[in-house]
């Protein structure tokens, strides 16, 4: 008997075989067609949008010498950037200094001083890297009428640098800025391109900026995990996306306080964006259509949905927000059942105040744990110990 059950049953084996294979190969064909048709769109898309692009990016806004420097070496930093921005600029201005600096001015333009200098600071465990790029940004201003020098002192740091025993791997240099002689590096490069970054490329890669940030303001972008559906990098990428839909809004703005509105202006948004995503493309398209920013910053405008003849305010929360346990959920244009073509108004709470003085939720500390927009935090409790598990899990209304 098991002579004659044996093939039978290799047969039964083999054919279902055959049939999930068959399946699986559609399954295959399916995606591969799939990925086909809406690369195919996508390219479409890119060419048919071509000159809405040209039209919607405004005025470049080149910053001027000084201002660039500036930003470039201290970034973070505003009363430093204000105050060496006097002395940072292409033609060389003679400053007047007291004697300590100019006996400091002596001992900087001495090499073999500044790189002992350098290496005895970077050997301190005490001196974090934020106070390794200042420092390299100091150096940079003080030594910027003469790069001749600072050079110099870059190229026998790099040396130093690449001896050191740490960095037995080349390709791993210069991946990251924890040193001093990496941030001098890259100061000298931005200060070297400047002229390059204006005068040849400045314009093109203006535009490559502003085609991402419209191709990614054309799909969901996660307002607290800031993932997006339309994005260049996986780690960000918003695997799960709800279903959505495009919307152009009628936007009036607020002109005194007698009630008076100004010509509506079309601004594309999704039926997912948040009340904060929305006032900020209105302001996009606003600064884009006029070549430059509304008076009033983002914080201090309200926007309303006008609704058979009545203004409804809209707010990142209210009573009617979805809690799902101790998070809540932002309000969407979705939730608010805005369709597409509807009037929208904004207001300045410095000249109308709204019926709600709500901030931007983002100022708490806590932002990321009360609220979700489009991917959920879930939260577990176990053994007195919060435990907090991020999952890509699309939410529908």
């Amino acid at each position: 008997m098991c002579k004659i059950y044996l093939p039978v049953v290799v047969i039964v084996y083999r054919s279902q075989q055959k049939k999930l294979t068959a399946k699986m190969n559609k399954v295959i064909n399916d995606l591969e067609l799939n990925i086909r048709n809406d690369i195919r769109q996508g390219f479409v898309d890119l060419q048919t949008e071509k000159a809405d692009l040209m039209e919607n990016v405004g005025t470049i806004p080149f910053l001027d010498y000084k201002h660039f420097a500036s930003r470039i070496f201290f970034p973070e930093s505003e009363s430093l950037m204000t105050s060496c921005i006097t002395d940072i600029g292409q033609d060389v201005v003679k400053v007047q200094l007291d004697e300590c600096c100019q006996n400091l001015s002596s001992l900087i333009q001495d090499q073999l001083f500044l790189t002992s200098m350098v290496h005895c600071l970077e050997e301190q465990k005490s001196f974090t890297i934020k106070d390794k790029c200042s420092l390299a940004s100091l150096l940079t201003v003080a030594l910027h009428s003469n790069l001749s020098y600072l050079t110099e002192v870059m190229e026998v740091l790099l040396k130093d640098l690449m001896q050191q025993k740490s960095n037995a791997q080349p390709k791993l240099l210069l991946r990251r800025t924890e040193s001093i002689v990496e941030k001098l590096l890259t100061n000298w490069m931005s200060i070297c391109l400047y002229g390059f970054l204006r005068e040849t490329v400045g314009q093109h890669l203006f535009l490559m900026v502003s085609v991402l940030t419209q191709q990614i303001a054309k799909g969901p972008v996660d307002c607290v995990t800031e993932k997006a559906l339309y994005t260049l990098s996986e780690d960000w990428l918003l695997w799960q996306a709800q279903d959505f839909s495009s919307l152009k809004l009628k936007v009036q703005f607020a002109v005194g306080s007698d009630g008076g509105v100004s010509d509506p202006l079309e601004v594309n948004a999704l039926s997912c964006d948040t009340v904060e995503q929305v006032k900020e493309k209105i302001l996009s398209t606003f600064k884009a259509k006029f070549g430059f920013p509304f008076s009033t910053a983002l914080g201090d405008v309200s926007i309303q949905y006008e609704r058979h003849g009545t203004f409804i305010p809209l707010e990142e929360v209210d009573s009617s927000s979805e809690v799902i346990g101790e998070v809540t959920m932002l309000n969407t244009l979705k939730h608010y059942k805005v369709n597409d073509g509807a009037t929208i108004k904004m207001l300045s709470r410095k000249c109308q105040p709204p019926l709600s003085p709500q901030g931007s939720l983002k100022d708490d500390e806590n932002f990321s744990g009360k609220y979700f927009h489009l991917v959920r935090e879930l939260v577990f409790y176990a053994c007195n110990h919060q435990i907090t598990l991020s999952q890509d899990t699309p939410l529908h209304r």
